[in-house]
This record gives structure tokens, sequence and C-alpha cells, in this order.
């Protein structure tokens, strides 16, 4: 499937003619998706996303909490901070909003925008939409540009696998003490969960 959609876009858009896969929706970086986890019930998956947030996002002296009454919906506004030389911090912010039901949930990211604060300067914020513009530019401009979307790609798809592995593989059913000795181990803090943990800002609305 992810073929496919890769396939597409490069049939369709001249930005993925340099190999990068960022996902883009109407010109802007836009993730979206359906997770099917059979075995659980709605409630199940809602409890098990609000902590794999918590968990993913670790480390945040504040995280921000709203159940709503029905259990279907998480929105979150989240930041993770990107390479970039010391004299600039620049961060990718964006909002992610999961929709659960029975047996799945549906994921989207979108607002997605850059924060470049100089420091001891001005801070600017720089748009999706002109990301991708800046893909369109020749010379070190469009190579800059590529560079920092596939980062932020990278780091999308880091998170979403991060979520789906802790929503779904958690403690299913009938799980030996090997497996789930797995799936914990895989959620030690390794080089990228611990980038999240101590560089991601994130309050669930």
């Amino acid at each position: 499937m992810r073929l496919t959609t890769y396939i597409l876009f490069l049939s369709l858009s001249p930005l993925f003619s340099k190999g990068q896969t960022v996902h883009l929706d109407s010109n802007r970086i836009v993730y979206k998706g359906t997770v099917n986890i059979d075995h659980l019930s709605k409630d199940e998956i809602y409890t098990r996303a609000r902590n794999a947030i918590a968990s993913t996002m670790k480390g945040e002296k504040q995280t921000i909490i709203y159940e709503d009454s029905s259990n279907t919906m998480i929105t979150a506004k989240g930041s993770i901070k990107l390479s970039s030389p010391y004299p600039i911090i620049k961060k990718v912010e964006y909002i992610l909003e999961l929709s659960i039901g029975d047996g799945k949930y549906k994921y989207r990211i979108d607002s997605v925008q850059i924060k470049q604060v100089e420091r001891g300067g001005k801070t600017s914020i720089i748009s999706s939409q002109k990301l991708v513009e800046g893909m369109d530019e020749s010379g070190p401009v469009s190579a800059n540009t590529e560079k920092q979307v596939n980062e932020i790609d990278m780091v999308f798809q880091k998170l979403l696998d991060l979520l789906k592995e802790h929503i779904g593989e958690a403690n299913r059913p009938n799980d030996s003490p090997e497996a789930k000795s797995s799936v914990s181990m895989s959620f030690q803090p390794y080089y990228f969960c611990k980038q999240l943990c101590s560089l991601t800002h994130i309050a669930i609305l």
C-alpha cells in the first residue's frame, strides 16, 4: 500500500522525483490513515492511546488530557526538535488527531509548521506549504529544504510507529511472558524514542 501511494504521488507531482516520501495533501504536509486492531474495543483503544501518548512523550513537565464523553477522539498539539546549527533552535509543530472506534483508530497529522528561533534573536514560522514550495527552488535552497522535509518525514513515521506498537501490541490476548517482554523491550529509550521523549512538547486538547 505504501509503495502504491508513493508511485501515485510520483506520477502526479515532481516533488517526489528526488526520492523523498513526505505525505502531501492539498500541497501541504499531512499524514493520515487507519490502523485496525481487531482484538480491542473502542474503550480499550482509547485508554491505550492516552497511555501511548503519555509514554511516548514522557519527560515533559506537563501533559494536559481532555476526555470526551464518548471516548472517540483525542487531539494533541506537539512539537519535535529538528537538527540545526547551534545559533538556531528549530522545531516542527503539528496537530495529531486520533479518531477511535471498535477495533480501529484513524490518525491525522496536520497543521504542520516549522518554528525557528535564533538564540537571542527573532522567531519565525514557516508553514508546510512554504516548505513544499521550497522544493521547487533550485540549488542550495532546494537541497536544504529536501533534507529538512525528509527529517520531518522520519520523525512522523517513527512517532506513528511507536503509537501503533504501543496501542496495538502491548498485552495482546494470550501473549506469552516472552512476547510481553519483547513488547516491553521495544519501548526502551533507544535513540529516537529518547529524542521524542526529551524534545517533544505535547498537550491533548
